[in-house]
């Protein structure tokens, strides 16, 4: 018998909403606001696109000094 994710068609709380809006104002990647939330990265990008949020992460790569002040 396969594993049940518990998280599967569990609805969001608004806690669950206004984490997913700030790591996404943050520029989080979609795959650490899924491990973040206990949820996959297809119901995260289902959920931002209902909200409109855009989860376009931002370079945050601490060895190009462009991106140190983001």
């Amino acid at each position: 018998m396969a594993d049940y994710d518990r998280s599967t068609g569990a609805p969001w709380s608004a806690e669950d909403l206004a984490q997913l809006r700030i790591l996404a104002a943050e520029g989080t990647a979609t795959s650490v606001i899924a491990v973040q939330l206990n949820r996959s990265e297809e119901a995260i990008a289902h959920r931002a696109a209902q909200d409109g949020i855009n989860l376009t992460a931002a370079s945050h790569n601490p060895y190009d000094p462009d991106t140190l002040n983001r």
